[in-house]
């Protein structure tokens, strides 16, 4: 729910979305990419999805947002310390430690309960600490929106998961496929909102690129993300030292990256901003909802 919320607050700041984005200098490629993922989802995910939200026991929808932010939790801990925000760290590992033994795996969220505060730090964000600027905007194929920094998140992921002993293909296909479905269900409620706007590529990129450059400071980014076309931004798709994060002692952090900042003005929001992709993320998409 956390994610969803950060992703309608970074939707409703956005103002007019830009035809064009300094970030996005493959555009014709990622619009078409975004085509065929909005059509898989409209006629395979969207409708599985849905029927998962009206058949499926509501306990068990919530154990399995348990689950999967288990994991979430795991990857925290690491993405945290690698940013010396040690406070969010010790709470992430906390978390892991209580849910995955008392709460059978991740099942049961004790954690919350026992006032182990829930954040959300990931591999993009530990790159920006270290000045890597974004890269170019890309729409992935089956996946959703990243950019080329942020890939270092479902990268990481695929090779660091907690579960990569289980070796199955059968456990992989039902693992991966939940997990879709999870996320996908996190954001229906942002169907509506994209029908209504005349540029729905457009809309999803502004708005993941915002809540990434809203992640990436804390919630207190110094200016607004310059969008617009090539030649109007600083470095073209890759301004360098603007799109990269001050470091920041954790005492000195926002609650958490997730929340929409009043401080990012004419907001076009993984985005992304789920880890997962509408269009097909995020942002951490099909929306990547990271």
């Amino acid at each position: 729910m956390k994610r969803l919320l950060a992703l309608l607050g970074a939707l409703l700041l956005a103002g007019c979305a830009t035809p064009q984005n300094s970030y996005d200098p493959l555009e014709p490629m990622n619009r078409a990419v975004y085509a065929v993922n909005r059509d898989l989802d409209k006629k395979i995910l969207l409708p599985i999805t849905r029927s998962y939200v009206e058949n499926v026991p509501q306990p068990v929808q919530t154990g399995v947002k348990n689950f999967f932010g288990n994991i979430d939790d795991f990857f925290d801990v690491f993405a945290s310390a690698a940013q010396f925000k040690a406070t969010k760290a010790v709470h992430s590992f906390s978390r892991v430690l209580v849910n995955t033994t008392a709460g059978l795996g991740g099942v049961i969220d004790w954690g919350t309960d026992l006032g182990m505060q829930k954040s959300d730090e990931d591999f993009g964000q530990v790159l920006g600490f270290y000045g890597v600027p974004s890269g170019p905007y890309l729409m992935v194929p089956f996946y959703g929106p990243v950019t080329l920094r942020d890939s270092a998140e479902p990268i990481g992921r695929y090779f660091m998961g907690p579960l990569d002993f289980i070796q199955s293909a059968a456990w992989d296909v039902g693992y991966y496929s939940l997990w879709i479905v999870d996320a996908r269900s996190e954001i229906l409620p942002l169907d509506g909102l994209l029908s209504t706007q005349p540029d729905e590529y457009a809309y999803l990129r502004d708005g993941y690129l915002q809540r990434r450059w809203n992640k990436i400071h804390d919630g207190y980014p110094p200016y607004p993300l310059p969008l617009g076309e090539p030649d109007d931004a600083e470095g073209s798709f890759d301004p360098g030292p603007t799109d990269v994060a001050a470091p920041v002692s954790d005492a000195a952090s926002a609650p958490l990256a997730d929340d929409a900042s009043s401080s990012v003005s004419a907001m076009p929001e993984t985005g992304g901003g789920a880890r997962f992709s509408i269009g097909s993320e995020e942002e951490d998409g099909t929306l990547e909802v990271q």
